[in-house]
């Protein structure tokens, strides 16, 4: 099962979204007959398809299988776990702030990424080194170091409703860090239409350049639904290849 998620999660790091099986090969370190062999199990199982250009075999994913999205999904959760699992406060601070997500935005988002994980890992390290926890900030001491500099936490919001205010939740993850005036609580916000259409933008590479934001970005609620929109970009670029 890892090596499947490993495999798939290898084709988020083509913008593209092509590998042949000899890059997957050394992309992941495996021998090219293993590698050969687990592309067409996962071809046979509809989860890759294969794209062939002249003697090469291009692989990319098949998004029209859930299972696809699925896999994505658990190299995502993954990939979250050791970030939190990374941070100085183990993770305290990221699990209250998705807490705060998932209870205030129930229904009215399909994703939200952390677009800024250097940034809360510096905050985080902040915290730790004063011995305290988000739930409690009065006991921070020389707070007059952090004024020489601000730093934000940015997330990136895509909407499933257009009721859904930001501000509210910029505010309530604000409170958690109130003493630390020079940290800024940020948003982008798009729906799902609008961030295909920035996946797709090829104008001065703008299409990359969104993918790259939320490839370095930590999905913090909706993996499934953020690959599926991820898979749907994939297509529409392969379907422009195929002409």
């Amino acid at each position: 099962m890892q090596t499947n998620i490993d495999i798939t999660k290898a084709f988020m790091d083509s913008p593209s979204g092509v590998l042949s099986i000899h890059q997957l090969s050394q992309k992941l370190k495996l021998p090219y007959g293993t590698t050969y062999n687990r592309v067409h199990l996962l071809f046979e199982q509809k989860i890759l398809q294969i794209l062939p250009q002249g003697k090469a075999k291009l692989c990319a994913l098949d998004g029209e299988n859930p299972m696809t999205a699925n896999l994505l999904a658990l190299g995502g959760a993954q990939s979250t776990q050791n970030f939190m699992m990374s941070l100085p406060d183990n993770g305290k601070l990221l699990k209250k702030i998705i807490k705060t997500i998932k209870t205030k935005t129930k229904g009215k988002i399909a994703s939200a990424i952390l677009i800024s994980p250097d940034s809360l890992k510096s905050i985080c390290k902040d915290l730790n080194s004063n011995l305290v926890y988000p739930n409690d900030f009065s006991n921070i001491e020389n707070t007059d170091s952090l004024s020489d500099y601000q730093s934000s936490i940015d997330f990136f919001f895509i909407k499933s409703d257009d009721q859904f205010d930001e501000n509210n939740l910029e505010t309530e993850i604000s409170s958690m860090l109130s003493t630390y005036q020079n940290v800024s609580i940020t948003s982008m916000v798009v729906d799902k239409e609008t961030l295909l259409g920035m996946l797709g933008e090829e104008e001065n590479n703008a299409g990359f350049a969104a993918y790259t934001m939320l490839h370095d970005g930590i999905i913090l609620h909706g993996f499934e639904n953020f690959y599926e929109i991820i898979l749907e970009a994939f297509n529409r670029k392969l379907g422009i290849h195929k002409q």
